[in-house]
């Protein structure tokens, strides 16, 4: 199995994207939280990380991570 995991912040939110079995997931939660409290993106799988990093970014601008 594949398996490709990148975390990065963004604005007052921490990413993770994460690619497995050739598809890319992404999840995303307030940065302040150490652990916990991550909300997967809705809408994935996506065929590259580009994508599912601005669907997350876009579901942070929503207020729907936190």
């Amino acid at each position: 199995m594949d398996e490709e995991r990148t975390s990065y912040p963004y604005q007052r939110f921490t990413i993770t994207t994460l690619r497995a079995e050739g598809v890319w997931w992404a999840k995303a939660r307030v940065a302040e939280k150490d652990a916990g409290g991550d909300r997967p993106v809705l809408g994935g799988p996506w065929t590259s990380q580009v994508a599912a990093k601005t669907a997350a970014e876009a579901f942070c601008d929503r207020g729907n991570a936190g």
